[in-house]
């Protein structure tokens, strides 16, 4: 705590604390007499109200009671009851619809709803009306009150009175606008409304539902004598609220005004007594700056000085020059703020630098480990390869011999004959699949020799001519761009080229373009580029295509080892196969091999 703070704290606890304790004294104490006196007057008020609707409830049912009786309705046909009864619906200025029924809810005429007109009006108020007349309690009592309800904003309850001499009883729809008409009279600019034993809104000043506060209240209202408490609304509003009920109907009328209105008195003693406290306090602060203002400056000096540090700023101007203690402070911090700034660039630097090796670090392992997986894979998929090759070579050789045997003992037009060369092509096919299964297991090489990329290029579209010629595909060559040499074994590199222009040939089946081009890079590598138009490889397909037995080929065309094979013939001369494609239009494959010269390797 600063020095200024604690001359603040003692003048305030001198001359605050005592003003602040009558204060609170003074405001609880009218607030509890304010309390008190208000809601004795809002629960008599509530009283008289609950007493004014029961009156009105009573009158309206004996008004009814009384017009009905006198009705000869024993003697009325249909038609005739539904004129009779509009004539107490026009005597009663309460009573907004009538009806007849019988103990099983049917109606024994149209009920008069409109103005004149019986069996007029809404529908649906007529169905409104009719479902909540409280038909079995009034065959039981003789009387019956429903539930409330609202239509076009005017709230409404169904009353039904037992016929006398009949099984029939007589329902009416009378309207609460007197008693809500009472409700804002008596409310003014506060809230005074009826509620039913549930707790929901018959009649008043407003329609907000009640807060489970507001429930409460009106439920120790029902058991007892009018009440009044501060409760909270359902807007979050407090509201010192009295309750009175309603006995005979199970109503209960609820008057209610804004805390802040009913002890207004007391809110003006804590404004005043508030209006002394900043007085004082404003003359506390005026003297606590006086004595307080020969030792904060430098301090809070300081303190930003310190601020500036903490943020990384080291050039602090910190002109404080005195020979007390104070300076002498100022002076050591100085000397702080020097040793801080040389030992964080210091730091700087061995982050700066540790972080560059980390990076390194971590691109070299990634490197190496992709490298490592790939490796391991392949040299699974190939010593698998390598077993199978050498177990089915033999036995494949003596059923191929056998097939040809038994075909030159048959005549050439034998009808098995045919049987016996389709089997002779499904052994070459099998003869074939076992090849590249063999190739693709020699994976490594020794150093080979140099030769011109060209040659095994060349030769391996030549072997693929006729075909080419045959599906109607143009190829067009530039392999005179360079003059460079490779390093490695020129029958693996023709095998892997022979493979790519395989499979573009079988791209294009309706003819087309291959387009094959050799160039070099910076003097350090060749690049190779075989492309076709043909349905080019979809995207989801393209990281995969390098894998071993995966292939897009229908009806066994292919088991998908040509490119797998390609790609480990490229690896092994520590060169790189990429592939660059659109769907549907064509596709490129890019070989990177190393020219030859030492450490000519692609990275």
């Amino acid at each position: 705590m600063s020095f200024r703070t604690r001359i603040l704290c003692a003048l305030g606890a001198v001359g605050l604390v005592p003003l602040s304790l009558a204060a609170s004294f003074s405001f609880a104490a009218s607030k509890t007499e304010l309390e008190r006196t208000v809601g004795r007057a809002q629960a008599a008020a509530a009283a008289e109200a609950a007493r004014g609707c029961e009156r009105f409830i009573a009158r309206a049912l004996e008004s009814l009671r009384i017009s009905t009786g006198m009705l000869p309705l024993r003697e009325l046909t249909r038609d005739e009851l539904a004129k009779v009864l509009g004539i107490p619906y026009r005597q009663l200025d309460f009573v907004r619809a009538l009806a007849l029924l019988d103990y099983d809810g049917a109606l024994l005429a149209p009920p008069v709803v409109g103005p004149f007109i019986s069996g007029t009006g809404d529908p649906a108020h007529v169905q409104r009306f009719l479902a909540h007349v409280p038909l079995r309690l009034a065959i039981d009592a003789g009387t019956a009150i429903g539930s409330a309800y609202r239509d076009d904003g005017e709230s409404l309850i169904a009353v039904a009175l037992q016929v006398r001499g009949e099984r029939s009883v007589v329902a009416a729809e009378v309207s609460l606008g007197e008693i809500e008409q009472r409700m804002r009279q008596l409310a003014g600019e506060d809230v005074a409304r009826v509620v039913d034993g549930l707790g929901e809104v018959l009649a008043g000043s407003t329609t907000t539902p009640l807060s489970a506060a507001e429930r409460d209240l009106v439920a120790a209202a029902a058991a007892g004598r009018p009440i009044s408490r501060v409760v909270a609304g359902a807007n979050g509003t407090r509201w010192l609220a009295s309750a009175a009920a309603v006995p005979q109907i199970g109503w209960t009328v609820l008057v209610a005004q804004p805390t802040d209105e009913a002890f207004r008195p007391a809110h003006h003693v804590r404004f005043y007594s508030a209006l002394w406290a900043a007085v004082a306090l404003l003359l506390i602060a005026v003297l606590g700056v006086v004595l307080s203002r020969g030792l904060t400056g430098p301090m809070e000096k300081l303190s930003q000085a310190v601020a500036q540090l903490g943020d990384g700023r080291y050039d602090v101007d910190l002109d404080i020059e005195r020979g007390d203690e104070i300076g002498r402070f100022a002076d050591a911090f100085r000397r702080m703020a020097g040793d801080l700034r040389r030992r964080d660039d210091e730091i700087r630097r061995w982050n700066a630098e540790l972080q560059a090796r980390v990076d390194q670090g971590t691109r070299e392992l990634r490197t190496a480990q992709d490298q490592i997986l790939r490796t391991r894979r392949l040299a699974a998929l190939g010593s698998l390869g390598a077993g199978i090759a050498h177990e089915l070579n033999n036995p494949l050789t003596a059923v191929t011999g056998l097939l040809t045997l038994l075909r030159l003992d048959l005549q050439p037009d034998s009808p098995q004959a045919a049987t016996i060369q389709q089997a002779l092509d499904q052994s070459f096919r099998m003869a074939k699949i076992v090849s590249e299964l063999r190739a693709f297991a020699e994976q490594e090489r020794g150093e080979g020799r140099t030769f011109p990329l060209d040659r095994p290029v060349r030769a391996a579209l030549d072997h693929y001519a006729g075909q080419l010629a045959k599906q109607n595909i143009r190829v067009v060559t530039d392999l005179a761009a360079s003059s460079r040499q490779t390093q490695g074994d020129p029958a693996r590199i023709q095998r892997a080229v022979a493979n790519v222009v395989e499979n573009a040939i079988q791209a294009m089946p309706q003819g087309g373009e291959l387009k094959v081009e050799l160039t070099d890079v910076d003097g350090e590598a060749l690049k190779l580029s075989i492309s076709d138009t043909g349905e080019g490889i979809p995207a989801a397909l393209r990281e995969r295509i390098f894998d071993p037995f995966f292939t897009t080929k229908k009806n066994g065309a292919g088991v998908g080892m040509g490119l797998s094979v390609s790609h480990s013939i490229v690896e092994a001369h520590h060169g790189r196969i990429l592939v660059e494609s659109e769907e549907g239009k064509g596709a490129t494959f890019i070989i990177f091999l190393p020219a030859a010269a030492p450490a000519a390797h692609l990275a």
